[in-house]
């Protein structure tokens, strides 16, 4: 079941896109990775949430090897504003040039990822954002046998197809953070491999962080 509504998403997620300022392009919700293809390990995004992420995403900043990442799925309400008759184009149509993160509950530098997403208008796109870099696991690491609790705060920077430059609200992303606690858990038999979305580091390597495991006999 899709999952079609701002509240319905908040209540899921137990958080909201901060909304001190609005735009109609927005950060909807974070999605539950698919699964992985059992045969070639590839995973396939869509551009809505087949099911809105519920919980809190954990990250294992001494079991991963790759920046941790979710994904989401990105909305753009404004509406078609071609004029055919006139031949007047739609420019309302959006593209996502940049993510910016900063962080609440740890001290760690913000971060600026580079992108290139097309929202279209009055529709949507999937996107896996990379939230934090693995540079900066180390300084994460909690104590022994603790969890760390921090918010990823992350907003796009774009451009619509009149020009017109956008940002849109916060988005907040509530992170667990462990050391070691998703080393291990999900075994496949040989000849087949782990495979994970997210994907981990390599084939067989353990995501540590939220994803959605699988065998796959790779081709």
């Amino acid at each position: 079941m899709k999952t079609r509504t701002l509240a319905a998403a908040a209540l899921a997620l137990g958080l909201s896109a901060c909304a001190a300022e609005f735009n109609a392009v927005n950060i909807f919700a974070i999605c539950s990775p698919p699964d992985p293809d059992t045969a070639t390990g590839t995973c396939l995004y869509p551009a809505t949430c087949e099911t809105v992420f519920a919980g809190t995403p954990v990250l294992d900043v001494t079991t991963a090897l790759v920046d941790f990442r979710m994904p989401v799925q990105i909305n753009n309400e404004l509406l078609d504003n071609s004029l055919p008759a006139d031949g007047r184009i739609n420019t309302n149509d959006a593209t996502i040039q940049s993510f910016e993160m900063t962080y609440s509950g740890v001290s760690i530098q913000p971060w600026t990822v580079g992108a290139a997403i097309t929202v279209p208008t009055t529709g949507s796109s999937g996107a896996v954002l990379r939230l934090i870099q693995v540079a900066d696991f180390p300084a994460l690491v909690p104590p022994a046998g603790a969890t760390t609790n921090l918010v990823v705060n992350v907003r796009a920077h774009g451009i619509l197809t009149s020009q017109n430059s956008f940002t849109t609200a916060w988005f907040k992303i509530p992170v667990a953070v462990c050391a070691g606690c998703l080393a291990s858990g999900f075994a496949c038999t040989s000849p087949a491999v782990l495979v994970t979305c997210p994907a981990a580091a390599a084939p067989g390597v353990a995501p540590g962080q939220t994803a959605t495991p699988a065998c796959a006999t790779l081709q």
